[in-house]
């Protein structure tokens, strides 16, 4: 097995036992919660099938309800997001320009990258706030819920990468 391999194991543990134990807690006016977990997803590799992001998005999502008592909410949201994950870096690469490796700051530039995760993340935060509320009755509480956790989770995001970046 190769070392890259056991790095996304244990990065998927840390951001797994992040989320469960942390950000959970964290509501910013009964609106704002973090999602990071998605970052798992985003930062999958270029290289691997479709099936397997797919698969693997799926079972983040659902690492993540059996730890949150939420019965298939994230694992839904998060298997369709990582459904969209291929389209959506076709739509802001151009197509002379390959992705190779993992997507990040440092492989795809500041702009493309900004905008790959911020459109992965509304993807995301839409389907969990959707099915969570599972009604329109509230239309603006679910607007702030998605605006304000997508900016939320976006802004650490955006740290972490920055750390990355910095060491590069």
């Amino acid at each position: 097995m190769s070392k890259s391999f056991f790095v996304y194991i244990l990065s998927f543990f840390v951001i797994l036992l992040l989320q469960v134990a942390v950000l959970n807690n964290i509501s910013i006016a009964g609106y704002a919660t973090p999602l990071l977990y998605f970052y798992f997803i985003l930062k999958l590799p270029s290289s691997l099938s479709s099936s397997w992001v797919i698969i693997l998005g799926f079972l983040c999502g659902l690492c993540v309800d059996v730890f949150c008592n939420t019965p298939g909410m994230h694992a839904l949201a998060a298997g369709t997001a990582a459904f969209m994950r291929q389209p959506v870096l076709n739509l802001f690469i151009p197509r002379e320009e390959a992705v190779s490796g993992v997507p990040s700051v440092y492989s795809l530039g500041a702009g493309i990258f900004l905008r790959y995760a911020g459109t992965m993340i509304v993807i995301h935060h839409v389907l969990v706030y959707s099915i969570e509320s599972f009604s329109l009755f509230h239309p603006a509480a679910l607007m702030m819920k998605i605006v304000m956790s997508s900016v939320l989770t976006f802004m650490l995001i955006l740290g972490i990468e920055s750390l990355n970046w910095k060491t590069r």
